[in-house]
């Protein structure tokens, strides 16, 4: 595969496209962390239960944050393989809502689009390059 460094056009776009999207990302997933707690509040379910829920709403909005934060500084590579692996899993809910009927299928064709627009966007964005040590040959 031909290089392609990440001042060339398309990775500019990937990576704001990219950016984009994690930012439209976790203003949501603070809404979802939020209405997690409530929900946790309000539920008679049990306490591990509950707990377990707002736990993975919370810890899934710090990844994107920290996937986010990375993307902004550095572009390392580790930032665009995150957001690859945040887009297929968001591929991959937005499909168990259309299949399972989930709720309306407004939101899992919504959840599927992004989950495309951001994989795409994140194979065009190329990381910035290391430097490297004098002598270091790999």
């Amino acid at each position: 595969m031909p290089s392609s460094p990440t001042v060339h056009p398309r990775s500019r776009g990937g990576w704001a496209v990219l950016t984009g999207l994690l930012l439209i990302e976790a203003f949501f997933g603070i809404v979802v962390v939020f209405f997690s707690i409530l929900g946790a509040m309000n539920s008679a379910g049990t306490l591990g239960q509950n707990l377990s829920l707002v736990l993975a709403a919370a810890i899934s909005w710090i990844w994107v944050v920290v996937t986010l934060v990375g993307a902004l500084r550095g572009r390392p590579s580790w930032a665009r393989g995150s957001a690859l692996t945040i887009h297929v899993l968001l591929f991959a809910a937005g499909t168990g809502i259309l299949q399972l009927q989930l709720l309306a299928w407004q939101f899992g064709f919504a959840i599927v689009a992004v989950g495309v627009v951001g994989f795409v966007a994140a194979m065009l964005a190329r990381p910035a390059d290391r430097p490297t040590l004098e002598g270091d040959e790999d």
